[in-house]
């Protein structure tokens, strides 16, 4: 009764001045929109009305709120699984009501007294899916690359990435766009280039590779609703221009903070001698040499095998004033569980988690600092906790995701995408800066602890989180 008093009031400034209509239909538009700051809006009013409605008893609105929660997180690449189970759950049929219970419509079956139901003709309509955002033409005009949009652009919904392989002459140019190829195919082939497809990847997302066999002056730019691209290939008619330079990333400063160490060994790994401490120390140098090369400022929380208080770890990157925070670790299950089926990679960012899977890998990495207070105390500290700074942690996290799975799987089959979600890590509280953390994989797993204990495979993966990086930074300079 406390909880749900309290809940009440932190709602009542936001929700009770304006009507749950009004506020559906304007979490409705801001989901349309193409900035991933106002889906994020969209996505925390889905929230707050779902809260209301779950208070309210609002079955209604329940629905109406988790299906717009599981499809602004699908815009922002958040994990959503508890909330579409919820949805599911719900019945198809939801009469709205005005009392305290909610009807669902029944189906009466016929029987041998009552008369047999007619049905009505033509009862099935065919649902016509409507994109708000398509390609509708790409073609080679000399040697550019023109992809044509029903809508102007917005750079947001183009992410671009290069995976790039010397020994074996292999440089692919990748562009994923949040648009719809409406089922259309695209003969996009050059000469000069070994390979140039355009496919729909996602649902949601259209995926342009151009790969070479040798490393291209690749070059894009937005022009309304149109995305051209030079990769500046042999014989184009631009080659005697001389083209600008694209100005290169300011040198930023970054902390690295190597999961647990010292009297705190963090996950152990299916063989007694696989330690998380170790391998993301490893992995955390890696990372610190490839930045350091790019032209970086980089400092690592510790280095050398000792142990560090959480909040120390946060209150050297802010002395430093650090641009971003990178905490690396490594998962596990215990041994009892699936250890086999258990792998893959994923990113969070500070937030009370929204699954019970968050929970349980944050209660894994945090230490008891805050024993005392109770999970709603918890919930709510962490919800007024660097407020600012959440949605470019989103982004963050959304990059290094991308650039890790991009730049494995570009070498090794079976690198499994577990996502960006949200977590309530006591490692990332009190960053005055972009904060994210990695679980860079299960050393609970027999194949992949060979993996990560590997130099090459430490080394790859640290050149993922680092062309994530470069490309948060691309984007938010």
């Amino acid at each position: 009764m406390i909880i749900r008093l309290l809940l009440l009031c932190l709602l009542s400034f936001n929700l009770y001045g304006t009507s749950n209509a009004e506020l559906l239909k304007r979490a409705d538009t801001a989901l349309k929109s193409g900035k991933k700051s106002t889906v994020f809006t969209a996505y925390n009013s889905y929230k707050n009305l779902y809260l209301k409605a779950l208070i309210d008893g609002d079955v209604a609105l329940q629905k109406k709120a988790l299906r717009g929660i599981v499809a602004s997180g699908d815009k922002l690449h958040i994990d959503v699984s508890e909330y579409q189970k919820k949805l599911a759950k719900h019945p198809k049929n939801v009469v709205k009501h005005h009392g305290s219970k909610p009807q669902v419509k029944r189906t009466v079956h016929p029987t041998a007294v009552t008369k047999p139901t007619i049905k009505p003709e033509h009862t099935k309509k065919k649902i016509k899916i409507i994109y708000t955002h398509s390609i509708t033409k790409a073609q080679w005009k000399g040697n550019e690359l023109i992809i044509t949009f029903s809508k102007n652009l917005v750079k947001n919904r183009v992410n671009f990435f290069k995976l790039e392989d010397a020994k074996k002459k292999s440089y692919r140019y990748i562009f994923d766009i949040h648009t719809s190829l409406l089922g259309k195919n695209y003969k996009l082939r050059k000469s000069s280039l070994k390979r140039v497809s355009l496919s729909q990847y996602k649902r949601n997302t259209a995926r342009l590779v151009i790969e070479s066999s040798r490393k291209l002056p690749l070059r894009f730019w937005y022009k309304q609703n149109q995305l051209v691209i030079r990769p500046g290939i042999a014989g184009s008619i631009h080659q005697n221009v001389s083209l600008k330079k694209e100005p290169p990333i300011a040198k930023k400063t970054i902390v690295i903070d190597p999961g647990h160490g010292g009297k705190d060994s963090g996950a152990i790994g299916y063989k007694r001698n696989i330690y998380e401490k170790e391998i993301v120390f490893k992995i955390s140098k890696e990372l610190a040499k490839a930045l350091k090369r790019k032209g970086h400022n980089v400092y690592l929380t510790r280095t050398r095998d000792t142990f560090i208080k959480l909040p120390k770890r946060t209150e050297y990157a802010n002395k430093k004033r650090a641009d971003i925070f990178i905490s690396i670790h490594a998962n596990a299950i215990p041994k009892s569980g699936k250890i086999h089926q258990a792998y893959g990679i994923e990113t969070y960012f500070l937030s009370p988690a929204n699954s019970k899977r968050a929970a349980r890998v944050a209660a894994k990495e945090n230490i008891k600092d805050m024993d005392n207070m109770n999970r709603f105390g918890k919930e709510s500290f962490l919800n007024f906790l660097n407020r600012e700074k959440i949605l470019a942690s989103n982004k963050l996290a959304i990059d290094i995701q991308q650039g890790m799975l991009g730049t494995l799987r570009s070498h090794y089959s079976n690198i499994k995408d577990m996502g960006v979600r949200k977590g309530p890590f006591w490692v990332l509280v009190g960053a005055q800066m972009p904060a994210v953390l990695v679980e860079v994989g299960f050393v609970s797993n027999p194949k992949e602890a060979k993996r990560l204990i590997n130099s090459t495979y430490q080394k790859r993966l640290a050149q993922g989180l680092a062309e994530g990086i470069e490309r948060y930074f691309a984007k938010n300079p």
